[in-house]
């Protein structure tokens, strides 16, 4: 059974779509389930950001919350066996590769499905990315 972050409502930035956390697909297998950052157009204050902005922080948009992982996530293929080491969960702020996993939209809410080893690192808690303009 896919382990997912409970009673949690999912929110798509852009659309301002919600989902709730039992609409979300199951991964199964290897893989899991994350919501990615989105692409900030506007400023809090409504101006448009310029093209060059967007880009730069398209750039850091290979990042978001691990919603839900498989069953075999971070297990070894043969026996089952959990994998030794510092792993995500659910609830995490991760980052992975940009080109990474199949996108799934549901109810106008992005998410994303990506194998475990697709993952590249987990931001510590309090931590924000921002993107720079060189």
């Amino acid at each position: 059974m896919a382990r997912h972050h409970v009673d949690k409502i999912i929110v798509d930035e852009e659309s301002e779509s919600k989902i709730g956390s039992h609409q979300l697909p199951t991964p199964v297998g290897w893989k899991v389930l994350v919501q990615p950052a989105q692409v900030k157009k506007k400023t809090k204050g409504g101006v448009l950001l310029p093209s060059q902005a967007q880009d730069a922080e398209e750039y850091l948009t290979a990042n978001g919350i691990l919603l839900s992982l498989g069953q075999l996530a971070y297990r070894d293929r043969d026996t089952g066996q959990a994998w030794k080491g510092q792993w995500p969960k659910a609830g995490d702020h991760i980052t992975y590769g940009k080109y990474a996993g199949q996108k799934v939209v549901i109810n106008e809410v992005k998410l994303l499905l990506l194998n475990d080893d697709e993952i590249t690192s987990i931001i510590p808690e309090g931590v924000s990315l921002s993107s720079y303009v060189s």
